[in-house]
């Protein structure tokens, strides 16, 4: 049986797993090592005994409450690999300063937060990312890539960043680096060339002003818009308004998500 979620969401109320996700982990817990490290081996996200990334987190919470270092040591370099394929996409070399290092701060904070679990001023931190794990890495990847464009103070090329998701479209780009993700475990490869090339070329195909908006505000973390005139934001960037941003990034999610079925 699944362990309880304690975080709250603003009105209250417990955060819930997706039924599909709390059924998995009833399942996996009960799963003997090897049979787990079997099952950790599945990259097809349509296979029914892949392992959703939520599941792998329950369990290494779990091992880690239990002082389990096998089950910690199985389940994080499966879910670490998963999140680097992410970033090789959404932070990739040669657009932003120092990107390598800049993923590896991300993956390092999300390891810390596994190590941490359970204490510290946000001890149930690690509840949305069993709930929602593509949501929840992606606000920890665009904080990281804030911090280090604010550190660096270096102008980045926004339009040749690929987008993490848009207005309308809530997991439509995660979906598809999943799926990219799941496809092969070492980098850099042809099949990781293959499923690449197509995706930024749909990115790229995007009208400039659309491309410029879902990367301002989907990787950079710009606000739409803002009531202080001083604020940076997509809007003042792009010399236009909120509205317009938004409308922009509208029309952005429904190329994209079209783009994402086929990957």
């Amino acid at each position: 049986m699944a362990q309880p979620l304690t975080k709250t969401e603003p009105d209250g109320t417990l955060y819930r797993r997706p039924a599909a996700v709390e059924a998995q982990v009833d399942e996996a817990v009960q799963l003997k090592l090897p049979e787990l490290r079997r099952r950790l081996l599945v990259v097809d996200r349509d296979d029914a005994t892949f392992l959703r990334s939520e599941c792998l987190v329950h369990l290494l919470r779990r091992g880690r409450r239990a002082g389990d270092q096998a089950l910690m040591s199985a389940v994080l370099p499966v879910l670490l690999s998963r999140c680097e394929a992410n970033l090789l996409v959404t932070v990739p070399d040669g657009r932003m300063p120092d990107a390598a290092s800049l993923r590896q701060d991300i993956l390092d904070e999300l390891t810390e937060l596994i190590v941490l679990d359970g204490s510290g001023p946000n001890p149930d931190e690690l509840d949305f990312y069993e709930c929602r794990f593509n949501r929840a890495f992606r606000a920890l990847r665009i904080d990281g890539v804030r911090r280090a464009a604010r550190r660096s103070k270096e102008i980045v090329d926004v339009a040749a960043l690929p987008p993490s998701e848009a207005k309308g479209e809530p997991d439509a780009y995660e979906d598809a680096f999943a799926r990219v993700s799941d496809a092969f475990k070492v980098f850099p490869t042809q099949e990781w060339d293959v499923f690449r090339e197509p995706f930024l070329k749909a990115i790229e195909a995007l009208p400039a002003d659309e491309r410029d908006a879902v990367i301002l505000v989907h990787v950079l973390g710009y606000k739409e818009e803002s009531e202080d005139p001083d604020e940076e934001t997509a809007a003042t960037r792009c010399n236009c308004t909120g509205r317009t941003i938004r409308n922009r990034l509208t029309r952005a999610a429904g190329k994209l998500a079209r783009f994402k079925e086929d990957l």
